[in-house]
């Protein structure tokens, strides 16, 4: 092991010490050039990978999906939009733009309130209450939940229980 030379030393010793806010303000450029060198090797190493095209299904824009006719279909959509990862589940509001809460999922998929929503609601309540007797609404369930899987959890039983009964 070399010994730093004591101008190396004095000069080492002499740089301010960064703040707290400063190391904060600079995160995000330190995470940029990490994304953009990750972003890079990935394009190196894929370079050579032949693949094919993505179904149409999938590159789709969400407004061109086809609102379900079912309470068994607006309930999967609503789970398909909670699930989604650049959407998501929020709580204490039907929605904020982007994240919706169980609601405001159901609404989005049934393309707004109306009669398909209403049931999908009732539905959905009717399976809340089986396992939880003293909830009141969705949308108090929805805001006692600690995160999304027990709401992805509901609605998967919530459709299956609106094939099964042919609504």
């Amino acid at each position: 092991m070399t010994a730093l030379a004591p101008a190396a030393t004095q000069a080492r010793a002499a740089a301010p010490a960064l703040t707290f806010d400063e190391r904060l303000a600079l995160s995000p450029l330190a995470m940029d050039s990490r994304l953009d060198l990750a972003g890079l090797a990935f394009d190196v190493n894929t370079a050579g990978i032949e693949a094919d095209p993505l179904p149409e299904i999938l590159t789709a824009p969400t407004s061109a999906r086809v609102q379900p006719a079912t309470v068994a279909g607006v309930l999967r959509e609503a789970r398909r939009i909670l699930a989604d990862p650049e959407r998501g589940w929020c709580k204490k509001w039907l929605g904020d733009g982007v994240r919706a809460c169980s609601k405001g999922a159901i609404r989005e998929a049934a393309g707004g309130g109306g009669g398909l929503a209403d049931k999908a609601e009732a539905v959905l309540l009717g399976r809340i209450q089986a396992q939880v007797p003293d909830a009141q609404s969705i949308g108090g369930w929805n805001d006692a939940q600690p995160n999304v899987t027990p709401v992805l959890r509901m609605f998967d039983q919530a459709a299956r229980h609106a094939d099964r009964d042919g609504v």
